[in-house]
Protein backbone atom coordinates (compact mmCIF):
# COMPACT_ATOMS: atom_id res chain seq x y z
CA UNK A 1 0.00 0.00 0.00
CA UNK A 2 2.90 2.14 1.05
CA UNK A 3 4.57 1.88 -2.24
CA UNK A 4 1.66 2.71 -4.56
CA UNK A 5 0.84 6.01 -2.62
CA UNK A 6 4.46 6.54 -3.35
CA UNK A 7 4.20 5.81 -6.96
CA UNK A 8 1.24 8.36 -6.87
CA UNK A 9 3.43 11.01 -5.42
CA UNK A 10 5.94 10.83 -8.16
CA UNK A 11 3.20 10.71 -11.26
CA UNK A 12 1.92 14.07 -9.15
CA UNK A 13 5.27 15.47 -8.89
CA UNK A 14 6.08 15.01 -12.49
CA UNK A 15 2.49 16.66 -14.28
CA UNK A 16 3.41 19.19 -12.15
CA UNK A 17 7.26 19.79 -13.15
CA UNK A 18 6.05 19.91 -16.99
CA UNK A 19 5.21 23.23 -18.69
CA UNK A 20 1.10 24.42 -19.17
CA UNK A 21 -0.03 23.38 -23.13
CA UNK A 22 -2.64 22.61 -24.62
CA UNK A 23 -6.41 25.17 -23.74
CA UNK A 24 -3.44 26.90 -21.44
CA UNK A 25 -1.39 27.78 -24.01
CA UNK A 26 -0.61 31.45 -25.13
CA UNK A 27 -3.04 32.61 -27.95
CA UNK A 28 -2.01 34.89 -30.58
CA UNK A 29 -2.44 38.37 -30.08
CA UNK A 30 -4.90 40.47 -30.33
CA UNK A 31 -5.36 44.05 -32.46
CA UNK A 32 -7.57 46.39 -32.12
CA UNK A 33 -9.44 46.21 -35.36
CA UNK A 34 -12.40 49.04 -36.66
CA UNK A 35 -14.74 48.11 -39.71
CA UNK A 36 -16.21 51.90 -40.42
CA UNK A 37 -18.45 53.82 -43.68
CA UNK A 38 -17.76 57.01 -44.24
CA UNK A 39 -20.50 59.79 -45.26
CA UNK A 40 -21.60 60.93 -48.43
CA UNK A 41 -24.38 63.47 -49.29
CA UNK A 42 -25.74 64.07 -52.73
CA UNK A 43 -29.03 65.89 -54.11
CA UNK A 44 -31.83 63.56 -55.62
CA UNK A 45 -30.87 62.41 -58.88
CA UNK A 46 -27.03 62.65 -58.26
CA UNK A 47 -24.34 60.21 -57.18
CA UNK A 48 -21.75 60.49 -54.40
CA UNK A 49 -19.20 58.15 -52.94
CA UNK A 50 -18.72 56.46 -49.32
CA UNK A 51 -15.42 54.71 -48.54
CA UNK A 52 -15.49 50.94 -46.49
CA UNK A 53 -12.29 51.53 -44.25
CA UNK A 54 -10.79 49.03 -42.33
CA UNK A 55 -8.24 50.15 -39.16
CA UNK A 56 -5.71 47.40 -37.48
CA UNK A 57 -3.27 48.18 -34.27
CA UNK A 58 -1.10 45.38 -32.92
CA UNK A 59 1.39 45.13 -30.36
CA UNK A 60 4.46 44.73 -30.62
CA UNK A 61 4.60 41.44 -29.09
CA UNK A 62 2.71 38.80 -30.91
CA UNK A 63 1.17 40.33 -34.00
CA UNK A 64 -1.50 39.13 -35.88
CA UNK A 65 -1.16 39.74 -39.84
CA UNK A 66 -4.26 40.33 -41.68
CA UNK A 67 -4.99 38.46 -44.99
CA UNK A 68 -9.06 39.36 -45.12
CA UNK A 69 -12.22 41.24 -44.65
CA UNK A 70 -15.52 40.03 -44.99
CA UNK A 71 -18.33 43.04 -44.77
CA UNK A 72 -21.79 43.14 -44.43
CA UNK A 73 -23.85 46.49 -44.36
CA UNK A 74 -27.31 47.63 -45.08
CA UNK A 75 -28.87 50.51 -45.83
CA UNK A 76 -32.69 52.24 -46.39
CA UNK A 77 -33.52 51.61 -50.20
CA UNK A 78 -35.46 54.00 -49.68
CA UNK A 79 -33.36 57.03 -49.54
CA UNK A 80 -30.72 55.33 -51.98
CA UNK A 81 -29.70 52.73 -54.61
CA UNK A 82 -26.10 51.20 -55.08
CA UNK A 83 -24.60 52.06 -57.85
CA UNK A 84 -21.45 50.03 -57.83
CA UNK A 85 -18.90 48.91 -54.81
CA UNK A 86 -15.38 48.89 -56.42
CA UNK A 87 -12.63 46.86 -54.58
CA UNK A 88 -9.71 49.83 -53.46
CA UNK A 89 -6.10 48.65 -52.98
CA UNK A 90 -5.39 51.31 -49.96
CA UNK A 91 -5.74 48.39 -47.41
CA UNK A 92 -4.38 45.53 -49.64
CA UNK A 93 -1.65 46.14 -51.98
CA UNK A 94 -1.25 42.74 -53.32
CA UNK A 95 -3.45 40.73 -55.78
CA UNK A 96 -6.84 40.97 -54.40
CA UNK A 97 -9.04 38.03 -54.07
CA UNK A 98 -12.37 38.88 -54.27
CA UNK A 99 -14.71 36.40 -52.16
CA UNK A 100 -18.04 38.48 -52.52
CA UNK A 101 -19.27 41.44 -54.51
CA UNK A 102 -22.88 41.83 -54.62
CA UNK A 103 -25.54 44.58 -53.49
CA UNK A 104 -29.38 43.97 -53.58
CA UNK A 105 -31.26 47.85 -54.08
CA UNK A 106 -34.66 45.96 -52.81
CA UNK A 107 -33.51 44.73 -49.90
CA UNK A 108 -30.73 47.26 -48.96
CA UNK A 109 -27.87 45.07 -48.14
CA UNK A 110 -24.26 45.17 -49.43
CA UNK A 111 -21.95 42.17 -48.95
CA UNK A 112 -18.00 42.48 -50.02
CA UNK A 113 -14.96 40.39 -49.33
CA UNK A 114 -11.96 40.53 -50.26
CA UNK A 115 -8.06 38.96 -49.30
CA UNK A 116 -4.86 39.55 -50.41
CA UNK A 117 -2.24 37.14 -51.93
CA UNK A 118 1.54 38.42 -52.77
CA UNK A 119 1.16 41.31 -51.00
CA UNK A 120 2.57 43.63 -47.89
CA UNK A 121 2.30 41.88 -44.83
CA UNK A 122 -0.85 44.09 -42.90
CA UNK A 123 -0.09 44.59 -39.00
CA UNK A 124 -0.95 47.90 -38.83
CA UNK A 125 -3.26 50.19 -40.40
CA UNK A 126 -5.39 53.38 -40.36
CA UNK A 127 -8.84 54.20 -42.12
CA UNK A 128 -7.52 51.75 -45.00
CA UNK A 129 -10.30 51.66 -47.76
CA UNK A 130 -11.17 48.23 -48.98
CA UNK A 131 -13.76 49.68 -51.88
CA UNK A 132 -15.51 52.54 -52.73
CA UNK A 133 -19.75 52.67 -52.21
CA UNK A 134 -21.10 55.23 -55.34
CA UNK A 135 -24.83 56.25 -54.61
CA UNK A 136 -27.38 57.79 -56.35
CA UNK A 137 -30.13 59.87 -54.34
CA UNK A 138 -33.49 58.49 -54.71
CA UNK A 139 -35.39 60.74 -52.02
CA UNK A 140 -34.48 63.47 -49.77
CA UNK A 141 -33.80 62.13 -46.25
CA UNK A 142 -31.14 60.47 -44.87
CA UNK A 143 -30.38 56.67 -43.99
CA UNK A 144 -27.58 55.04 -41.77
CA UNK A 145 -25.01 52.72 -43.50
CA UNK A 146 -24.64 50.12 -40.56
CA UNK A 147 -22.11 47.46 -40.31
CA UNK A 148 -24.06 44.39 -39.60
CA UNK A 149 -23.06 41.65 -36.80
CA UNK A 150 -21.40 38.90 -38.77
CA UNK A 151 -18.79 41.42 -40.43
CA UNK A 152 -15.14 39.71 -39.62
CA UNK A 153 -11.83 39.38 -40.46
CA UNK A 154 -9.02 36.97 -40.91
CA UNK A 155 -5.72 36.01 -40.51
CA UNK A 156 -3.52 34.19 -42.96
CA UNK A 157 -3.79 30.75 -41.11
CA UNK A 158 -7.69 31.15 -41.21
CA UNK A 159 -8.35 31.94 -37.70
CA UNK A 160 -11.04 34.94 -37.27
CA UNK A 161 -10.00 38.26 -35.92
CA UNK A 162 -12.59 39.73 -34.12
CA UNK A 163 -13.85 43.08 -35.17
CA UNK A 164 -13.66 45.19 -32.10
CA UNK A 165 -15.43 48.44 -33.51
CA UNK A 166 -18.51 48.86 -35.75
CA UNK A 167 -18.71 52.97 -37.03
CA UNK A 168 -21.83 53.31 -39.43
CA UNK A 169 -21.77 55.65 -42.14
CA UNK A 170 -24.90 58.90 -42.60
CA UNK A 171 -25.58 59.17 -46.30
CA UNK A 172 -28.20 62.27 -46.60
CA UNK A 173 -30.01 63.00 -49.82
CA UNK A 174 -30.68 66.29 -50.03
CA UNK A 175 -34.24 67.75 -52.20
CA UNK A 176 -33.01 69.47 -55.29
CA UNK A 177 -34.31 73.33 -54.71
CA UNK A 178 -34.05 76.29 -56.14
CA UNK A 179 -34.05 80.49 -55.23
CA UNK A 180 -36.07 83.99 -55.90
CA UNK A 181 -33.46 86.79 -56.69
CA UNK A 182 -34.42 90.23 -57.00
CA UNK A 183 -34.38 93.94 -55.75
CA UNK A 184 -36.34 96.59 -53.33
CA UNK A 185 -36.14 100.01 -54.05
CA UNK A 186 -36.82 102.05 -50.90
CA UNK A 187 -38.04 105.76 -51.95
CA UNK A 188 -36.22 108.66 -51.16
CA UNK A 189 -33.23 106.57 -49.70
CA UNK A 190 -31.05 106.04 -53.04
CA UNK A 191 -28.30 105.18 -52.65
CA UNK A 192 -29.09 102.79 -49.48
CA UNK A 193 -31.81 100.23 -50.05
CA UNK A 194 -30.75 97.90 -47.27
CA UNK A 195 -32.62 96.83 -44.14
CA UNK A 196 -36.12 95.84 -46.43
CA UNK A 197 -37.68 92.38 -45.24
CA UNK A 198 -38.37 90.16 -48.17
CA UNK A 199 -40.18 87.19 -47.70
CA UNK A 200 -41.76 83.73 -49.76
CA UNK A 201 -44.79 82.85 -48.26
CA UNK A 202 -46.81 79.44 -49.11
CA UNK A 203 -50.19 78.80 -47.72
CA UNK A 204 -50.71 81.80 -45.30
CA UNK A 205 -46.30 80.73 -43.55
CA UNK A 206 -43.55 81.93 -44.01
CA UNK A 207 -41.15 79.47 -45.58
CA UNK A 208 -38.35 81.56 -46.58
CA UNK A 209 -36.64 84.93 -45.29
CA UNK A 210 -34.11 87.48 -46.71
CA UNK A 211 -33.35 91.45 -45.81
CA UNK A 212 -32.09 93.41 -48.96
CA UNK A 213 -28.36 94.98 -49.24
CA UNK A 214 -27.30 98.02 -49.66
CA UNK A 215 -28.41 98.03 -53.49
CA UNK A 216 -31.53 96.23 -52.85
CA UNK A 217 -30.61 93.06 -53.73
CA UNK A 218 -32.13 89.75 -51.85
CA UNK A 219 -32.26 85.97 -52.47
CA UNK A 220 -34.67 83.62 -50.72
CA UNK A 221 -32.46 80.40 -50.37
CA UNK A 222 -33.69 76.70 -50.61
CA UNK A 223 -36.77 76.71 -51.89
CA UNK A 224 -38.09 73.51 -52.51
CA UNK A 225 -40.03 73.54 -56.23
CA UNK A 226 -43.46 75.07 -55.73
CA UNK A 227 -45.54 78.19 -56.30
CA UNK A 228 -44.59 81.15 -53.79
CA UNK A 229 -46.17 84.48 -52.75
CA UNK A 230 -43.32 87.40 -52.17
CA UNK A 231 -44.00 90.08 -50.03
CA UNK A 232 -41.72 92.86 -49.56
CA UNK A 233 -41.66 95.04 -46.02
CA UNK A 234 -40.09 98.00 -44.72
CA UNK A 235 -41.52 100.37 -41.56
CA UNK A 236 -42.69 103.47 -42.80
CA UNK A 237 -43.27 101.98 -46.23
CA UNK A 238 -46.19 99.90 -47.97
CA UNK A 239 -45.73 96.76 -48.68
CA UNK A 240 -44.89 95.69 -52.09
CA UNK A 241 -46.38 92.07 -53.47
CA UNK A 242 -45.96 89.66 -56.04
CA UNK A 243 -49.75 88.42 -56.23
CA UNK A 244 -49.59 86.02 -59.38
CA UNK A 245 -47.08 84.03 -57.46
CA UNK A 246 -43.61 83.13 -58.24
CA UNK A 247 -42.72 79.73 -59.53
CA UNK A 248 -39.19 77.80 -58.34
CA UNK A 249 -37.83 75.27 -60.38
CA UNK A 250 -35.23 72.47 -58.98
CA UNK A 251 -32.00 73.74 -59.12
CA UNK A 252 -32.80 77.18 -60.58
CA UNK A 253 -32.89 80.56 -59.49
CA UNK A 254 -35.96 82.88 -60.56
CA UNK A 255 -35.61 86.42 -60.46
CA UNK A 256 -38.82 88.50 -60.56
CA UNK A 257 -37.04 91.40 -61.14
CA UNK A 258 -37.17 95.50 -59.20
CA UNK A 259 -39.87 96.67 -57.05
CA UNK A 260 -40.02 100.23 -55.42
CA UNK A 261 -41.73 100.51 -52.20
CA UNK A 262 -44.10 103.94 -51.64
CA UNK A 263 -42.95 105.92 -48.14
CA UNK A 264 -44.82 107.76 -45.56
CA UNK A 265 -46.87 105.00 -43.80
CA UNK A 266 -45.57 105.99 -40.09
CA UNK A 267 -48.55 106.43 -37.88
CA UNK A 268 -48.83 103.60 -35.12
CA UNK A 269 -51.47 101.12 -35.87
CA UNK A 270 -51.85 97.36 -33.73
CA UNK A 271 -49.26 96.38 -34.20
CA UNK A 272 -47.77 98.82 -36.67
CA UNK A 273 -48.56 101.06 -39.41
CA UNK A 274 -51.73 99.86 -41.39
CA UNK A 275 -50.50 99.86 -45.26
CA UNK A 276 -52.62 103.14 -45.67
CA UNK A 277 -51.34 106.52 -46.15
CA UNK A 278 -54.11 108.38 -45.31
CA UNK A 279 -54.42 111.72 -42.96
CA UNK A 280 -53.27 110.06 -39.79
CA UNK A 281 -49.72 109.52 -41.16
CA UNK A 282 -49.31 113.27 -42.71
CA UNK A 283 -50.51 114.86 -39.34
CA UNK A 284 -48.02 112.29 -37.23
CA UNK A 285 -45.37 113.31 -39.53
CA UNK A 286 -46.11 116.99 -39.54
CA UNK A 287 -46.37 117.13 -35.43
CA UNK A 288 -42.54 115.40 -35.34
CA UNK A 289 -40.73 118.12 -37.84
CA UNK A 290 -37.52 118.73 -36.61
CA UNK A 291 -38.02 116.88 -33.11
CA UNK A 292 -36.44 114.14 -31.54
CA UNK A 293 -38.75 111.24 -32.32
CA UNK A 294 -37.29 109.70 -35.56
CA UNK A 295 -40.48 107.44 -36.25
CA UNK A 296 -41.77 109.44 -38.63
CA UNK A 297 -38.13 110.39 -40.53
CA UNK A 298 -39.31 107.81 -43.26
CA UNK A 299 -36.10 108.36 -45.21
CA UNK A 300 -33.86 107.70 -42.84
CA UNK A 301 -31.57 110.38 -42.54
CA UNK A 302 -32.21 110.96 -38.87
CA UNK A 303 -33.99 114.16 -39.48
CA UNK A 304 -38.24 114.81 -39.71
CA UNK A 305 -38.49 117.05 -42.31
CA UNK A 306 -40.23 118.47 -45.45
CA UNK A 307 -38.50 115.43 -47.77
CA UNK A 308 -40.28 113.32 -45.23
CA UNK A 309 -43.71 115.29 -45.43
CA UNK A 310 -43.87 115.44 -49.15
CA UNK A 311 -43.06 112.04 -49.90
CA UNK A 312 -46.04 110.79 -47.56
CA UNK A 313 -48.29 113.41 -48.99
CA UNK A 314 -47.27 112.61 -52.90
CA UNK A 315 -48.59 108.70 -51.93
CA UNK A 316 -51.52 109.86 -50.14
CA UNK A 317 -54.45 108.00 -50.36
CA UNK A 318 -52.27 104.50 -51.65
CA UNK A 319 -52.68 101.35 -50.18
CA UNK A 320 -50.59 98.40 -49.65
CA UNK A 321 -49.67 96.00 -50.71
CA UNK A 322 -48.84 97.64 -54.01
CA UNK A 323 -47.71 95.77 -57.11
CA UNK A 324 -44.27 93.91 -57.59
CA UNK A 325 -43.68 96.78 -59.69
CA UNK A 326 -41.04 99.66 -60.35
CA UNK A 327 -43.83 101.47 -61.08
CA UNK A 328 -47.04 100.72 -58.28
Amino acid sequence: MKGKKLMLALVVATLMALPLVSAFAAGPGDPDTTVAVTDASMNIGAEATSEIRVSIVNEMTDPVELRGVEVHLTFNPAIVEVVSVTPSAALFDGTLQIGQNQFDNVAGTIDFAVAQSAGTSVFNATDAAIATITWRGLASGETLVAVAGNTLMSDPEGYAITVDISVPGTVVVNELVGCIIGSVHLQGRHPDHSGATVTAEKDGGVVASATTDASGNFTLENLAPDTYEVYARMYGYLDSFQGSGVQVMAGQCTDIGATKLLGGDVAPQAPEPNNIIDINDITYIAFRFRGADMTADVNGDSVVNILDLTMGAANFGRIGPTPWSMTP
